[in-house]
Formats: structure tokens, sequence, C-alpha cells
């Protein structure tokens, strides 16, 4: 049991519920090609991207995580599509690009899909600049897309998770060695 509570739900606990919620992006219009307030020009060769949103970033936020929530439209007609998309995830600092990310999506029409982008720390305090690049057009319609930004996630300690882990796996050998005993036996 206690190793339940040190290992697998010590890592739920930092990775999935540690931290505060932030600033909920909305992912509007998509192109081939945005400028940014600095008059960067982007274009995307693979694709479309949503228009690029900015986020207001400070160290004091530190460990920043970012979800991605896919929203699918209905199906029309009787038949649900379902399709595997690649979209790319992007956050830039000034120009040059801080987190990267490939993600699959396992899209569905009307269903919802949560993605966990990544977590980084920052050390300047400014505005950085999400990018979501997408399919030129996904099989399954995309509805809404919203971008959860999460800070203060607590770091995983990896030797605290390992040790969690041993002791699963030491208990569970010692729960079960009167079974195996009996086993050879026969």
């Amino acid at each position: 049991m206690v190793g339940l509570l040190l290992g697998p739900g010590y890592y739920i606990v930092a990775k999935y519920l540690s931290g505060e919620p932030g600033a909920t992006l909305m992912l509007t219009d998509r192109a081939a090609r945005w400028t940014l307030p600095d008059g960067t020009i982007l274009h995307f060769v693979r694709g479309q991207a949503y228009r690029p949103v900015a986020v207001e970033l400070d160290p004091n936020m530190n460990r920043i995580a970012f979800e991605l929530r896919f929203e699918f439209a209905p199906a029309q007609g009787s038949a649900a599509a379902r399709a595997s998309e690649e979209y790319a995830a992007t956050l830039l600092q000034a120009d040059q690009p801080i987190l990267q990310r490939t993600l699959t999506v396992d899209a569905e029409s009307g269903t919802t899909r949560k993605l966990d982008v990544g977590s980084i720390e920052v050390y300047y305090p400014g505005s950085y600049t999400f990018i979501l690049e997408g399919p030129d057009s996904p099989r399954v319609p995309v509805s809404k897309v919203t971008v959860q930004v999460r800070h203060k996630i607590e770091p995983l300690s990896l030797p605290f998770f390992v040790g969690g882990l041993v002791v699963l796996v030491v208990g569970l050998a010692l729960s079960l060695q009167p079974y195996l005993r009996g086993r050879r036996r026969q």
C-alpha cells in the first residue's frame, strides 16, 4: 500500500494534480501564414496553424505546464469519423523556440481530447508566443481548441518516485511468495 502511494500515487499528484490554474487561451482562425506583432512572418509548409497567441510568463510561475483541449464537431450523418491527426506545438521566446512537441491526437467526432504539451521553466519575464500547427485539412473537423496554462507545478523527485516503485515491487513479491511456493511443490 505504501508503495502505491509513494510510486504511482506520487507520480499522478506531481504530474497532473499539482500547480495552480493559469490562463486559458482560445485558439482561433487557421492560416498557412501569420505575422507576429514584431513583424516576423511565419509560413507553415506542412499545413495550417492557428493564430499565434501571446502568453505572459514570469519566473515566479515556474514550473509551467501547457495542456491542449480539442473539441471535435459532431458527425454529419450516421457514421462518426475517426482519425489520428498530427499537430506541432511550439512556444517561442522572441523568435527562439523554447518548447517544441509533436502531438498525435486520436480524433473522433463529437468527443473531447486533452493532451499534455509539456512543461518548462522560464528565466525571463515577458510575452511568449504559443503556436499550434496542424494538418491542412483535418479529417475530423475541430470545433474548438484551447490551451490551459498551469503554473507552480511540483517537479517530480526521481529518488522518491523510484523508492516508491521499489517498495511496491518488494511488497508484491512478499505478498505473492506463499502462492508461488505452493505452486512449486505440486
